[in-house]
């Protein structure tokens, strides 16, 4: 059995709550928010593929994830499948993938996640770029409206920084009162400037996905980030209550992220 080589608990140690991911060990959900929770305010649970199960908590992982979630006082979010198209031309896709996020609200709502992650993709099924961006919008709007009919609250719906321009969803997200996940790796990779996403969105952001990137390989460890960005992003989050999740995928660049994160935070 794996034991974390964690030995800091970071719990209420932030004005935000610090989350990490539910696949630093290369184990199920429930061995990973065995191990972090402990740690961690919350753990981001990650259900990034629709087709395959193996990631999808089932009833009895459910349940032990709810008794992981009171006796290890950690919180949840979950971040949606990203192999859903809802601005799809294809009817098909666009249903299929309405689909799929309501199916996965109703599996896990019981587990009272703080937010739902989900990602309004420019590309289609194919992974092309919709370039009638506009057109896009009307059906991003149209599966927004079904996704809400089945109930869950708009603003625990934390809808993701891509690699478009966020003005392009801007009105969509306040028109239905969505919130939104900040992602410092995929605005830095695509060239966008951190400052004025957080300046601009900080005060509707519920979440933020906290990664380096380096050669175009992002969900790396923070010490990958410039130290001019890093130093932005760290004095906008002394006064930001929402959630951090330091979303990379192995223990190493998690612990090389605490490390960072400890730190710089100490120099303020």
């Amino acid at each position: 059995m794996l034991h974390s080589p964690l030995q800091k608990c970071y719990k209420r140690m932030f004005p935000f709550k610090l989350a990490t991911t539910s696949y630093i060990y290369p184990d199920r959900i429930v061995p990973n928010v065995a191990f972090l929770g402990p740690f961690f305010d919350e753990i981001e649970l990650v259900l990034f593929e629709s087709e395959g199960q193996d990631n999808h908590p089932d009833e009895k992982q459910i349940n032990e994830l709810i008794n992981l979630s009171r006796s290890l006082e950690v919180g949840f979010n979950i971040h949606l499948p990203i192999d859903i198209f809802l601005g799809d031309k294809r009817e098909e896709a666009r249903s299929n993938g309405i689909s799929i996020v309501k199916r996965m609200v109703d599996r896990t709502l019981c587990l009272n996640p703080s937010v739902y992650t989900l990602h309004f993709d420019l590309r289609d099924k194919n992974g092309q770029d919709e370039t009638d961006v506009e057109s896009w919008q009307k059906r991003i709007i149209r599966s927004a409206e079904e996704i809400l009919a089945c109930g869950i609250e708009p603003n625990r719906i934390s809808v993701e920084t891509l690699g478009y321009p966020f003005e392009w969803i801007e009105d969509i997200v306040k028109k239905f009162g969505f919130s939104i996940c900040l992602d410092i790796g995929h605005i830095l990779i695509y060239g966008q400037d951190p400052r004025l996403y957080l300046e601009k969105y900080l005060p509707a952001v519920s979440t933020i996905h906290l990664h380096g990137f380096q050669n175009d390989i992002d969900h790396l460890s923070i010490d990958r980030l410039p130290e001019p960005v890093l130093n932005i992003i760290l004095s906008h989050l002394r006064t930001y209550n929402g959630i951090v999740s330091l979303e990379v995928f192995s223990i190493d660049d998690l612990k090389r992220s605490l490390i960072v994160l400890e730190e710089k935070w100490g120099e303020g």
